[in-house]
């Protein structure tokens, strides 16, 4: 509080020079600020400053308090950042603990790992398959599509065989639930119309109001049920319809796989036969390369046998040689 009302007092002297008037800045008494010995360090202001000595102070007092929060410009950065950052102690484990965490952390690695490596595999799989068919003839991708469909077809064909199964199932229960919704509903017509009879004659021979009024609430009872027997067999029959055609669609499915079969049939034999060519064609070649290459070899082994002969031929002319070349030195020495 001293501090705040020192500068207070300070920005005070300041501040009456810089704003006072001109008469006042030509008295000594408008700004000089006095304190006598004895004082409470408080000192003596003439009323001429009061107003400012109070504006300095609320400043006085701003400054102050918006300083102490703010951080110094000539702390350092690193202690700011560490001033600033928030501490997160994690829990202590038991060892028993640590060694759970632990083991379960080298499992979901092993885990990671195994799942990278089936991956690479399928990716090199793929790759190899892609690699093959690039290698693979015309003739046989040919029969292995031809395959492909054939067997798409089969597949087709199971399931519209359990379309129809299924269907024909649905469509007996529902005939069954048409044919007991027609009778509870003619049923309940007969019995309507038995008591909105006896209500109209009642009506014409003018009976009591009682036994009008109780044949009224009968056939208004009966009319009710009727309404729901007839809703009822609507349901039914509209239920009946859906599951015949629903067999209709899957019979015509069996009736179209079926012509599909055929078709992709004959072009799997198509297929079967030109690959079964392209191999008879092959084998001919590979033949035709055997006998050659075995030919080759036999001229590579005369060649060399010639070869031999005439390396064994040319040795013993070099004995013969040198044979004759020792008698005739020997012959010059006589």
């Amino acid at each position: 509080m001293k501090l705040s009302i020192a500068t207070g007092l300070v920005m005070a002297m300041a501040t009456t020079e810089a704003f006072a008037p001109s008469k006042i800045n030509s008295s000594p008494q408008s700004t000089a600020l006095f304190a006598e010995e004895n004082s409470n360090f408080f000192p003596k202001i003439d009323g001429k400053a009061a107003a400012t000595l109070v504006a300095a102070s609320f400043l006085a007092f701003s400054t102050v308090g918006v300083t102490t929060m703010a951080i110094p410009a000539f702390v350092e950065p690193a202690y700011a950042a560490k001033a600033a950052k928030v501490v997160v102690e994690e829990p202590q484990l038991s060892p028993k603990e640590a060694k759970k965490a632990e083991k379960a952390k080298a499992e979901e690695a092993k885990k990671v790992e195994k799942a990278k490596a089936e991956a690479l595999k399928q990716k090199q799989a793929a790759a190899a398959q892609r690699e093959a068919e690039k290698r693979m003839p015309k003739e046989e991708k040919d029969l292995n599509k031809a395959t492909s469909n054939v067997d798409l077809a089969n597949k087709t064909l199971k399931s519209y065989e359990k379309l129809t199964s299924d269907a024909k199932a649905a469509n007996k229960k529902a005939l069954g639930a048409l044919e007991n919704a027609n009778k509870n509903q003619v049923s309940a017509k007969k019995e309507y119309t038995a008591v909105a009879s006896k209500l109209d004659a009642a009506k014409k021979q003018k009976m009591p109001s009682s036994a009008i009024k109780e044949l009224s609430a009968d056939a208004g009872k009966l009319k009710e049920v009727l309404k729901e027997k007839e809703k009822s067999l609507s349901n039914a029959q509209k239920t009946a319809a859906s599951t015949s055609s629903q067999v209709k669609s899957a019979e015509k499915g069996i009736k179209d796989t079926k012509k599909e079969i055929k078709k992709a049939d004959k072009a799997l034999k198509k297929a079967d036969k030109k690959f079964k060519g392209y191999q008879k064609n092959v084998k001919k070649q590979l033949k035709a390369q055997q006998a050659k290459l075995k030919k080759l070899q036999g001229q590579a082994s005369t060649l060399k046998s010639q070869k031999e002969q005439e390396t064994k031929d040319l040795a013993d002319k070099q004995k013969t040689i040198q044979s004759e070349k020792k008698e005739l030195e020997a012959l010059k020495q006589l």
